[in-house]
């Protein structure tokens, strides 16, 4: 069954949310969530808020389609209030 989400794209808000995380926070949520190392570029980060869950999740998604859950925002300043969009994702 598939469920709603909302995801959030946008590059310059999401390099803001990572520098107030800070580089500590965030390379230690990098080698929690099982990736090898910091990605290079800022092209697979996004922003998703499962509204059954009600929380605000950072991701990371390889172009092999692999995604990785990082880090839970929600209480940063830095998420963005506009730019969300609303998709649909299956099991």
């Amino acid at each position: 069954m598939s469920k709603e989400v909302f995801r959030n794209y946008d590059k310059k808000a999401i390099k803001s949310l990572i520098r107030e995380m800070g580089k500590e926070r965030f390379d230690c949520a990098i080698k929690d969530s099982g990736m090898e190392s910091r990605p290079l570029t800022m092209e697979g980060f996004f922003i998703e808020f499962q509204p059954d869950k009600e929380d605000f999740i950072l991701y990371y998604m390889y172009p092999s389609r692999v995604v990785f859950k990082i880090i839970s925002v929600l209480g940063f300043w830095a998420v963005p209030d506009s730019g969300w969009v609303k998709e649909r994702i299956g099991d």
